[in-house]
């Protein structure tokens, strides 16, 4: 068996000269045994790189490659590692390149995936790899297999850390790539890293830069604001929070109705289930609520999220139901309108306070006023949350319900 193995190491690689990087190339491509690791293990305290080795077995770099569901995060750990060594030399990238575009899924994931954590090195522009392997992951950003369809949206978000100078001479490439992806029909995983790698490059460029993505990009990242996939909804507000940054003059305008159409869904995910969604929900409608261009509702929403003591926001939104009820009429009426629609929402907790809401919105109003408030429908919509499942929604409910009416008899 051994012999064998050493023999599809021969015919497999090319004769780079160092009897490390043979063994380096053969696990990354062929993923082989524990065997082939330790061997490889022994080369590397041979020569003389006993704390690399520690450092693997310490991030349990081992243990990911060798199982496949985990395997291309074990090779971008162990490349890294193995970058700040100074471990990888031109000839193995030159080794790698001939199988991107392999037909076995196994050599296309770690290939891509070795590629992906080297865009993060300089070494790319060094020694002119960067546009071949820009090209590369952008191929590969329409594999079949998911997860390399993952490591090529990755590779391309690493360019500002390998090459920043180089992101806004590639913006637009970068864009359209990345903001396909945020729609991938298949795969959360490969939303998620083209959220983070838009995240990482939308930092290098000003409003100026994104040019006709913006709105495209503006309504993608929208639709994940009440996604159930918890790390989906909070790379969502983080983005949505870069764009409010990052936008000027440019698309302010445009930027600001889409703010309308989102601030009740940020004011209602301050209660957030997930608590790091909330809190980074928090930062993002703070740098949101200047586009409504309300500066008294911007002065009392500044003294509840300005601080950093625990956010109440039952009182945040009792002063801003206040304040429209004042200034902006239309904007409490869309306050309304989308409230009641999370009455349908499939977390508990956001039933409840969209109920909560509801009631304060009643309560701190001039019904006479409110024409466009269908005080039946509400009180039916109610009555459903009475009967719901989670006894939390059903105090709520209740409690609103008499709160409106009070001494009303359900059912009347």
């Amino acid at each position: 068996m051994g012999s064998r193995t050493h023999q599809t190491l021969e015919e497999l690689l090319p004769d780079l000269g160092l009897l490390p990087y043979k063994f380096l190339t053969a696990l990354l491509l062929l993923n082989l045994p524990v065997l082939s690791i330790k061997a490889f293990e022994s080369v590397l305290f041979k020569g003389g790189n006993e704390r690399l080795v520690r450092a693997l077995r310490k991030q349990r770099t081992w243990i990911l490659l060798e199982n496949p569901k985990t395997h291309h995060e074990g090779v971008c750990l162990l490349v890294s590692l193995l970058l700040r060594s100074g471990l990888i030399t031109p000839e193995i990238i030159q080794s790698l390149l001939r199988w991107v575009n392999s037909p076995t899924e196994n050599h296309r994931v770690t290939s891509t995936a070795f590629l992906a954590q080297l865009m993060s090195d300089p070494m790319l522009r060094e020694k002119k790899f960067l546009k071949p392997v820009l090209r590369i992951l952008e191929e590969r950003s329409h594999d079949r297999n998911s997860i390399v369809r993952q490591m090529a949206v990755r590779g391309l978000g690493n360019l500002v850390y390998g090459a920043p100078e180089k992101v806004k001479k590639h913006k637009k490439f970068l864009m359209v790539i990345l903001i396909r992806a945020l729609s991938d029909p298949f795969s959360s995983e490969v939303i998620g890293e083209s959220m983070k790698a838009v995240a990482k490059v939308l930092k290098e460029l000003k409003e100026k830069d994104i040019g006709s993505s913006f709105r495209d990009l503006t309504q993608q990242i929208r639709t994940y604001f009440d996604n159930e996939d918890d790390a989906l909804r909070l790379l969502s507000f983080v983005l949505f929070g870069i764009l409010a940054r990052v936008t000027k003059r440019k698309w302010k305008g445009y930027f600001a109705e889409q703010v309308r159409q989102s601030w009740v869904t940020l004011l209602l995910h301050l209660q957030d289930p997930n608590p790091r969604v909330s809190v980074e929900c928090r930062a993002t409608f703070h740098l949101c609520v200047p586009f409504l261009g309300l500066k008294r509702l911007q002065t009392a929403v500044n003294e509840h999220l300005d601080s950093t003591a625990e956010l109440k926001p039952e009182e945040l939104q009792v002063d801003i139901c206040r304040h429209l009820a004042k200034e902006n009429a239309e904007l409490l009426e869309n306050l309304y309108k989308s409230t009641i629609t999370y009455f349908c929402s499939s977390w508990e907790e956001m039933r409840a306070v969209a109920a909560k809401l509801a009631g304060i919105i009643l309560e701190h109003t001039d019904r006479q006023r409110m024409k466009w408030l269908d005080l039946e429908h509400l009180l039916m919509s109610l009555q459903v949350l009475k009967k719901d499942p989670s006894p939390s929604v059903q105090l709520v409910a209740t409690e609103v319900i008499s709160d409106i009416c009070p001494g009303r008899v359900l059912g009347d």
